[in-house]
């Protein structure tokens, strides 16, 4: 009975953690969304002010350039979410079929602690460009804000592969890509 009881309470977590990463994966796809949308808007901006008052809007290249970095390096924890992440594949038949379980969990935990390591240095390197009020020579703002998008991306993937070490059946399957 016991036995019983802790699965359901486990079967019960890993629901709960599955939905979480559902949400923030949906939110990070309409950050990701907004932040091409924005990029798109900008570009045309000055397309159109360079044909009707013959040069470009001021700004709206930094800010389309900015937008796009935004939503690539927000594609990382999608990608995570997705299974759509690019991974060497050479070595997958080497393994006995008995012991990929283990071994995915195990990479699972090392993608999670390789992500800690990045998310921890990305604040290091967040702070000190905030400390010294660092700001994009062209706009005028400060470039930090721009940048916790790091953190953010290493902070989400790594969670995502803690869930997956911990519950494996939340791990998305790998998207066939090139064959």
């Amino acid at each position: 009975m016991n036995g019983q009881a802790s699965e359901r309470r486990r079967r019960g977590a890993a629901i709960c953690i599955g939905r979480l990463l559902d949400l923030l994966t949906r939110v990070e796809c309409a950050f990701a969304v907004t932040a091409l949308c924005i990029s798109a808007g900008a570009l045309v901006a000055d397309i159109v002010s360079r044909e009707v008052f013959s040069h470009g809007l001021f700004g709206s290249l930094r800010i389309a350039v900015f937008a796009t970095a935004l939503a690539a390096l927000s594609g990382f924890a999608i990608c995570v979410a997705t299974g759509t992440h690019l991974r060497i594949s050479s070595f997958d038949g080497l393994i006995p079929a008995a012991m990929r379980p283990a071994v995915i969990r195990i990479g699972n935990l090392l993608s999670f602690a390789i992500c800690a390591f990045f998310a921890y240095w990305a604040l290091f390197y967040v702070r000190q460009t905030m400390a010294i009020g660092e700001t994009d020579p062209s706009l005028g703002i400060e470039v930090w804000p721009l940048q916790s998008i790091l953190v953010w991306m290493f902070l989400s993937g790594g969670l995502r592969y803690l869930a997956y070490g911990i519950f494996p059946e939340l791990e998305p399957q790998e998207a066939d890509l090139a064959q």
